[in-house]
């Protein structure tokens, strides 16, 4: 049985998974989509003295929950996205966040490489000698919505 392709719709559900889990504080939220023997590339891992590689779900799961650590009220915004075959898609990701009274911006690129649905392979791409833009502060919450982290998250398709 072949597995069914990505979709750009899957692709937006896997993203509003990622950006509940991103504005809670906790990445294992998102744990579910990715297969558990998931490689993770990332230059973000050299700040940290991580390898270049990381295998495994609970392995990635671990290096993105500290690089969150120190930050505040994350927004992870998909800005566009594009399905390259039927086991691959790109996005591009606004990644806002506080870092003591400052906001900033981090601009990167997402590849993703699907085996059974799950992400297999999760690829970044940005400039980690480059600065982040500084951003407006976050708007105040509007009166009567919950607030971000207890928001429905939509099922993964």
């Amino acid at each position: 049985m072949t597995p069914e392709p990505i979709t750009p719709a899957a692709v937006d559900d896997q993203e509003e998974v990622f950006a509940g889990a991103f504005r809670s504080g906790d990445i294992s939220r998102a744990g579910r989509l990715y297969h558990r023997d998931v490689v993770y590339l990332s230059p973000t891992t050299r700040l940290f003295g991580w390898p270049r590689r990381i295998e495994g779900r609970a392995r990635a799961l671990e290096f993105i929950q500290l690089t969150i650590g120190g930050v505040r009220n994350i927004d992870y915004v998909l800005d566009e996205r594009a399905v390259i075959n039927r086991d691959s898609a790109y996005t591009r990701i606004l990644f806002d966040f506080d870092v003591g009274d400052r906001r900033l911006r981090s601009v990167y690129v997402v590849v993703y490489r699907y085996r059974d649905g799950l992400i297999a392979r999760q690829e970044l791409y940005y400039d980690p000698d480059d600065r982040l833009d500084e951003v407006p502060a976050r708007p105040p919450a509007t009166p009567g919505e919950p607030p971000p982290e207890t928001r429905e998250e939509p099922p993964v398709r």
